[in-house]
């Protein structure tokens, strides 16, 4: 067997285990540590960098609701999978929205709403939308 393979992790001496370990716990404690930014305020860094993704996504989300209004349409959206995203998925959909009032937490009800009216949104215009699923042949909009 050549010496590569038979390197385990067994052989690690007790102060590079501690060594990772430590450098782990500086991430995490990193992470935890308190910022204070002018524009957010005081907070952990994980909570600021939270704040600062949801600046980019309300507005993404809200670009393409205004595309879709403008076409009407939403003929790319399956709409099984579009229900299972309004019902599942944290922080996104009905059960951020209830996680995030049972924690206190104001970012993921908020994230979990918003995102339970974009998927209705969306579904709406799959279904009724042009070209949608429920519209009948004679009745399509052209």
């Amino acid at each position: 067997m050549s010496p590569i393979l038979a390197y385990t992790t067994e052989q690690f001496t007790d102060s590079e285990k501690k060594s990772k370990e430590s450098m782990f716990q500086k991430i995490k404690n990193g992470l935890n540590k308190e910022y204070t930014l002018p524009v957010y305020g005081k907070g952990t860094l994980m909570e600021i960098i939270q704040f600062f993704v949801n600046l980019l996504i309300f507005p993404a989300i809200a670009y393409q609701m205004t595309k879709t209004w403008r076409r009407q349409e939403a003929a790319d959206f399956n709409p099984w999978f579009v229900l299972l995203q309004f019902f599942g998925g944290a922080p996104e959909g009905m059960i951020g929205a209830i996680i995030g009032y049972l924690l206190g937490n104001t970012q993921m009800f908020i994230i979990g709403c918003y995102a339970m009216f974009y998927n209705a949104y969306m579904l709406y215009f799959r279904l009724f939308g042009k070209n949608g699923l429920m519209v009948g042949k004679k009745n399509k909009k052209k």
